[in-house]
């Protein structure tokens, strides 16, 4: 990007330039704060031109290798939040990720809800993770479906991570078309957004939820649209580019979400 050129506005930065967009920023600004002694980071409050896309549920030697393919055609670093058990399962996978400039994180050994688990699981879960990510993860955990209590928090942090979660979400685990998950993540896209998507998936509701295809246009053509003026960074990255944002993240789907059968 040319020291001379000063990246547009996103749509979403120009709503909250707005009188009420400026009132809606207050209020969460304050909301973030009261959330920092036990929060779940959100995003990052910043002026750089930088957005931290995520990926969730690999690594998988069929669906991950094209994400790596377009992050690498445009310049781009992100962070993959690994499945333990997978990541056991294709080391050299997991080598690849953190040698292509990539963030190794946590996102549980066998992605259980950590609401629904005791304690003693949790750190468990944590720890057989950690260790399958070795060397290459930083300390940073995503609950797998978002799910987490004050406890399954709190056992987080006592392991020395980071919880994070998102300001972007693309819904990308069902079978939407490419156009509908650049839709989902235009609208609130901003400076030091956390973009949730995912390389494969672990447990899909449907066969045909598992194809990742809509999912790699859209983040080609965001990539596409972008790259040229803003920065995809690695989320250690953007935390050193400015400041978190906390939130008070409880996130728990309905318990028929749990009783579903998977394809």
């Amino acid at each position: 990007m040319s020291e001379r050129t000063t990246p547009p506005r996103l749509p979403y930065e120009a709503e909250l330039a707005t009188p009420v967009g400026r009132v809606k920023e207050l209020v969460r600004g304050l909301l973030s704060l009261t959330a920092a002694p036990l929060g779940t980071l959100l995003r990052v409050a910043t002026r750089e031109p930088a957005i931290a896309l995520t990926f969730d549920d690999g690594p998988d030697p069929a669906d991950t290798p094209p994400v790596l393919d377009i992050l690498e055609r445009h310049g781009a670093r992100g962070t993959f939040f690994m499945v333990g058990a997978s990541a056991a399962r294709h080391p050299e996978l997991v080598a690849r990720v953190a040698g292509a400039g990539h963030a190794v994180a946590n996102h549980s050994w066998d992605h259980p809800s950590f609401r629904r688990i005791d304690s003693a699981a949790r750190v468990e879960q944590l720890r057989q993770a950690s260790a399958a990510l070795a060397p290459h993860g930083v300390p940073l955990f995503r609950p797998p479906f978002g799910e987490q209590s004050l406890g399954s928090l709190r056992d987080a942090r006592r392991a020395g991570m980071t919880v994070v979660a998102w300001d972007v979400v693309s819904e990308d685990w069902r079978d939407s078309p490419a156009e509908h998950l650049l839709g989902r993540i235009r609208r609130r896209l901003r400076r030091g957004s956390i973009v949730v998507l995912h390389d494969t998936l672990h447990i899909a509701d449907e066969q045909r939820y598992r194809d990742r295809a809509p999912m790699r246009q859209a983040l080609a053509t965001l990539l596409d649209e972008l790259a040229p003026e803003f920065r995809f960074v690695t989320l250690p990255e953007l935390l050193r580019m400015g400041r978190p944002v906390w939130g008070h993240h409880f996130h728990r789907l309905p318990e028929s979400f749990h009783r579903r059968p998977r394809g």
